[in-house]
Order: structure tokens, then C-alpha cells, then sequence
């Protein structure tokens, strides 16, 4: 049995996490619970987060005392911690800002604990530099790694190699039977709705896009992907570009991850195809959200009207728009129906007075049920995955969701390339064998060339 030391930014990252413990003690430091008081009166993923976890923390204290030790109902027992004034921490960490306070309060409990137990005591948070702390003072520590995952989507994308007659029967039949070996001569085992380029092993010019389809009659098939039309004056640049708008375009595929480094037209091209299905009534309405979280510091509070304030923070789906819809009017094509007018006709701002789109923060989407259209989230990386699992449970009937970034990208504090909800949704229901999600890595950039040497050498 251990003793887990609970810091605040766990909990915000995943209010669910006294289900994670096992059969071990966990401690709340009393000073975790005044920082979620601070936070339960903010309507965001954080103050619902504070929330949640308040209403388990008073279920547990009507069956006993938090001092003495609660029975969580997973195994686990845990207790609420005050701050002992028997511990003294070093003279560095006394004369310190309030945040930096709560951090060392943490510290304490984790301090007084280990004096008292002779089990192995843990400081456990998403705050590295409170890990640091504690090392130092004699305390073990660790990040929440429960929702760590290592995504393979992006080396599983590797070309596959084939019998030397294998695609030109593709070419004919279409359909084959799985087949094949990855580049890197390990064996080819590919997930539900995965997206793969074949090459003839015995001519490496020879080569088919496919996608790895299987269900309860056909144990695996490779369907060969035929040529696409430009959308919105789009063209793919590349087979991952290819990919994806084929997973968006496809109705039967319900969720979509399409992550990838800057510059790689993950937005542009997701973008792209979901008003081509909306202008083709396969849906009603595309709406697009964003979480508004700055890089470098925040610029705090804006003039103007509640609009005019979150503007700026939407500003880069507005420019993907606005270059879509110049297509249009400089000759670019759509496959979807022009609503009665011709496809010059169409402008951004009649799409917003006919609601086919509507734009806005990702704080305003909680409590809406999204049914008969597409809801796009840009940026998803710097969201948690009790985020992302909020999000997708949104979808009503006949609805797709596109989740768009990238993940070495992320500008939170508390997060990782291996922890964000992007990355960690993507692979559980890539993992899951379902016929109902892609993902999809574009590792090529095609903003431009600067921006494809700086995506790879900065």
C-alpha cells in the first residue's frame, strides 16, 4: 500500500481520479480543497472539473470522517490532510508568492505524512516543478500518469510493401484481402478504418492508397481509394492530405483525429470538406470551437462586445474561411449543391446569416447536444481527455466530429505530447477496433517552405 499525495492540477486535469488509485491511501492536502473552492465558481472546464470532484468529496464525507480515513468505493482510503507546523520546510520555500504557498502547503502534507506512515509516500502532480521540489526534500514523486499514452499513428503510417502483382488486382478488383509487411519488415497489423500506402516490393514507384476495413464477415480488406475532386479549390498535396479528406468525406465515420505538425493543413483541408458536406445537406450546420488559451502571456481582458472580445482568439478559423470561400469566388469548385446561387454567389457572410456555420469559444459548447451536423475543435491538444470526453458525448444523431492539432504543440503547463486529450483519445478509440473513428498523422508541411524548415528544425 503507498500513500498518495494528491496536488490540485490532477484534479482539474481528471476530477474522476480517486477511481485511478487502486487499493492505496490517498491524501488531499487541506489547501488543495481552498484552491477548488477558488476554482468551482468559474464556468469552465476547470470550475467544472472543482465541481465534480466537491459533490464526490461530500458524498465520501456523509459515510465517515475525511480525518480518519473514507473507503472510496475503488479500493482505495482516503483522508483530508491539514497543514503541520511541526514541519519546517527550507528558508527558500517560506518567503514565497500564494501561488508558490499552495504548492510548498502540498509539500508539507506530503512531508508529515512520510514522517508518520512506513509506507512509501507520493507526491502526485502534473506540476513539474513541484516534482522537483519534492525529490529534493526527501519525497517521491510522479506526474498522474493514467491517461499517459504512446500514440502509434504516426509511425503506423509507414508505407506498407506488397506482392509484386498485388495492386494491380487492387486496381481491378478494388477490394483484396489484407496482405503485405511494413517498410520496416515488422508484420502488418493495422487498426479499424487505419489508412495505409502500399508500395510493390518489387517496384517501389508502384503504389495504392487503401484503407483497412473489417467487421464480422470480412476478417480484414484493403479498399483502394479512388481519386477525390478538388473541394473548395482544394487539392490534396500529399496522401496524408488524401487520408483525410477521405475519413471526413465518409459518412460512416462519426470521429475524426487529425493531428500534425504547423503548416501541414489539418485545419484548412477538415475545414474544406465539412462545408463541402454542408453545402451538399449531408448535414445542417458545421460549427467550430476553439479553447481560448494564449501563447506567451495573456493579454488579459479585451474591449468591445462579448463578440468583438473572443474575435481575436477565433481569428484563424475566420482567415481559413475567408481563403475557402476566395477559392470559390476565383474559380475554385465545390462538389456541394450552390443553395440556388452560383458559386461565386457565395460568401462568408452569407454562410453565417444562413447558420450553416457558427464559430465560437469552446467554453460556450457545454450543455449543447450537437444533432445533424458537424462540430469541428481546433487546437484540441490543450484539451484534457475528460475535456475531449466531454466534447465528443455532445454528438446527437446523424453527427461527425473533427478533432484538429498538434500535438507537440501544446501550450498548457500541465500537459504532454503523451497525456493531452487529443492524443490520448485518438488512440483509445483507435485501440478500441470500432468502425467509427480515424486518425490520421500529417507529417508533411505545405504552408510554405520557411514554415515546413522551421516546423523541423526549431
Amino acid at each position: 500500500m503507498k500513500n498518495f499525495v494528491v496536488d490540485t492540477n490532477v484534479i482539474l486535469y481528471s476530477p474522476n481520479c480517486l477511481e485511478t488509485f487502486e487499493e492505496n491511501n490517498i491524501i488531499i492536502p487541506s489547501i488543495v480543497l481552498e484552491e477548488l473552492d477558488n476554482f468551482k465558481r468559474h464556468y469552465d472546464p476547470r470550475g467544472f472539473a472543482a465541481r465534480q470532484f466537491s459533490r464526490q468529496l461530500d458524498e465520501l464525507r456523509i459515510q465517515g470522517d475525511l480525518l480518519k480515513g473514507v473507503e472510496t468505493g475503488h479500493g482505495g482510503k482516503l483522508f483530508v490532510r491539514f497543514y503541520d507546523e511541526d514541519i519546517k520546510l527550507p528558508r527558500e520555500m517560506e518567503i514565497v508568492g500564494a501561488k508558490t504557498a499552495s504548492d510548498n502547503m502540498v509539500l508539507n502534507a506530503a512531508l508529515s505524512v512520510q514522517k508518520e506512515s512506513k509506507s512509501r509516500t507520493i507526491v502526485v502532480s502534473k506540476d513539474i516543478n513541484v516534482r522537483i521540489k519534492a525529490n529534493i526534500l526527501g519525497v517521491d514523486s510522479e506526474d498522474y500518469y493514467h491517461n499517459t499514452t504512446v500514440s502509434s499513428v504516426e509511425e503506423d503510417n509507414l508505407y506498407a510493401l506488397v506482392p509484386s502483382d498485388y495492386i494491380n488486382r487492387l486496381y481491378q478488383e478494388k477490394v483484396l484481402p489484407v496482405a503485405g509487411y511494413r517498410s520496416d519488415g515488422s508484420e502488418l497489423q493495422p487498426y479499424a478504418n487505419d489508412y495505409l500506402l502500399l508500395k510493390n516490393e518489387a517496384d517501389l514507384n508502384q503504389s495504392a492508397l487503401v484503407q483497412y476495413r473489417h467487421n464480422e464477415k470480412n476478417p480484414g480488406e484493403f479498399h483502394l481509394l479512388t481519386n477525390i475532386e478538388e473541394v473548395f479549390g482544394i487539392r490534396p498535396r500529399n496522401h496524408k492530405q488524401r487520408f483525410l479528406m477521405d475519413a471526413i468525406l465518409d459518412t460512416s465515420t462519426d470521429l475524426v483525429f487529425a493531428m500534425g505538425i504547423a503548416g501541414s493543413g489539418k485545419t484548412l483541408v477538415s475545414l474544406a470538406c465539412a462545408l463541402d458536406m454542408v453545402l451538399e445537406e449531408r448535414f445542417k450546420r458545421l460549427i467550430i470551437a476553439r479553447p481560448i488559451i494564449p501563447m506567451g502571456p495573456d493579454p488579459g481582458a479585451l474591449p468591445g462586445t462579448e463578440f468583438e472580445k473572443v474575435r481575436p482568439w477565433l481569428q484563424p478559423i475566420y482567415d481559413n474561411l475567408e481563403f475557402l470561400v476566395d477559392n470559390l469566388a476565383n474559380g475554385g469548385h465545390g462538389k456541394g449543391k450552390d443553395l440556388g446561387h452560383g458559386a461565386r454567389d457565395i460568401t462568408l457572410q452569407y454562410l453565417f446569416d444562413a447558420k450553416l456555420i457558427e464559430v465560437q469559444p469552446l467554453a460556450y459548447i457545454r450543455g449543447r447536444s450537437v444533432s445533424n451536423g458537424i462540430f469541428m475543435i481546433d487546437e484540441a491538444q490543450n484539451l484534457t481527455p475528460h475535456e475531449v470526453k466531454t466534447i465528443i458525448t455532445r454528438a446527437g444523431e446523424n453527427t461527425k466530429i473533427i478533432l484538429t492539432g498538434d500535438i507537440y504543440q501544446i501550450d498548457s503547463p500541465y500537459m504532454t505530447s503523451t497525456d493531452n486529450g487529443l492524443a490520448v483519445a485518438s488512440e483509445k478509440f483507435r485501440l478500441s477496433d470500432e468502425n467509427i473513428s480515424s486518425s490520421i498523422f500529417l507529417d508533411k508541411g505545405e504552408r510554405s517552405r520557411l514554415a515546413t524548415m522551421a516546423a523541423t528544425i526549431l
